[in-house]
């Protein structure tokens, strides 16, 4: 199996010296048998202006100077922080693939970026983090709100981002600061974040109060970037189909079918970064016996052995049914 692995600290490197990290990275696919002219992958790190987009209303503007993030509750010491006092704190990268809990079947609201922010579990402690605290609760510009236990900043290094790709947060992405949550969906990443509450209470989120199931990690799930829909190909011509797969942890393996899961072929993973909750870049090669008209499926696999179901029936948690495309094969 062919690897392209990127490493945290090379893509970290790059991004800082203001290049696009992800061209010419991918060089042949499997074999030499194809260029990546012809394979139609996005970038691997999703460039800030083709990150997917979701929010409640208009992009809040927010003043850097007058910008102060109140952190109040269950700490012995409540502050008010500047955008200064944030940035002077010990900063690290994450890596990290969202997907939108809202993204249907094949849904192109998924993107990376890598992350450059505070972990927000060492400055609560440095606060005086009170011993009966079990979340915090996130107040935005926006009017968003939403929560995370003490358990998941803790053991899932949530930060508060604020760089994006080597750049300072785009007032898009929630300028001046967006608390990231490793392996869930964009609706536990709030934007515009403005006020902490540390609290003993059970959490509230603002898709959970309209009947979303937010608490649940991403499960496995994959796309397909190509073929497109309702491609034909000749008899005897090799199919590639390239996609990606990610969840909220590791994906272990990728495969695809022809005949509705009743055999599955093995595809490579042409591209990867060793970190957690990161997508991989699959590739497979199909000839089809018979000309007939084909439908194409994926399916990931993570390192825990679950795999993505053929129909995911409970939309509300999220969606990870197979993605599919259909292709044409003539004489």
């Amino acid at each position: 199996m062919k690897r392209t692995c990127l490493s945290v600290a090379f893509l970290s490197a790059v991004l800082l010296a203001g290049a696009n990290c992800s061209k010419g990275f991918f060089t042949s696919p499997v074999n030499g048998a194809a260029t990546s002219t012809l394979l139609h992958y996005p970038d691997f790190i999703t460039a800030n202006k083709d990150y997917f987009i979701t929010r409640i209303g208009n992009v809040p503007q927010v003043n850097a100077d007058s910008f102060r993030l109140q952190i109040t509750g269950l700490v012995a010491t409540p502050r008010s922080l500047s955008l200064h006092d944030l940035m002077s704190l010990p900063l690290v990268d994450l890596p990290l693939t969202v997907e939108c809990i809202g993204n249907g079947q094949n849904g192109p609201l998924v993107s990376t970026a890598i992350w450059r922010g505070f972990r927000l579990y060492d400055l609560l402690l440095s606060l005086g983090l009170d011993s009966n605290a079990t979340g915090v609760r996130y107040l935005c510009a926006d009017g968003f709100y939403a929560s995370h236990t003490m358990e998941q900043i803790k053991n899932n290094g949530v930060i508060g981002a604020l760089f994006m790709n080597g750049d300072t947060l785009p007032p898009e992405q929630g300028f001046p600061l967006r608390i990231l949550n490793p392996g869930y969906y964009g609706a536990k990443q709030p934007a515009w974040v403005v006020s902490i509450e540390v609290s003993g209470q059970p959490p509230s989120d603002y898709w959970a109060d309209r009947g979303w199931d937010v608490s649940p990690p991403i499960p496995i799930d994959s796309r397909i970037f190509f073929p497109r829909y309702d491609t034909t190909i000749a008899l005897g011509d090799t199919l590639y189909v390239g996609g990606a797969a990610f969840g909220g942890t590791r994906v272990a393996k990728v495969e695809v079918t022809t005949d509705t899961g009743a055999t599955w072929q093995d595809a490579d993973i042409v591209k990867f970064m060793d970190a957690d909750n990161v997508w991989v870049f699959w590739l497979a090669k199909i000839v089809f016996p018979q000309p007939g008209n084909f439908q194409i499926n994926a399916r990931a696999t993570d390192i825990h052995g679950f795999t993505q179901p053929e129909i995911d029936t409970n939309f509300t948690d999220g969606t990870n049914s197979w993605p599919a495309v259909n292709v044409s094969v003539d004489k």
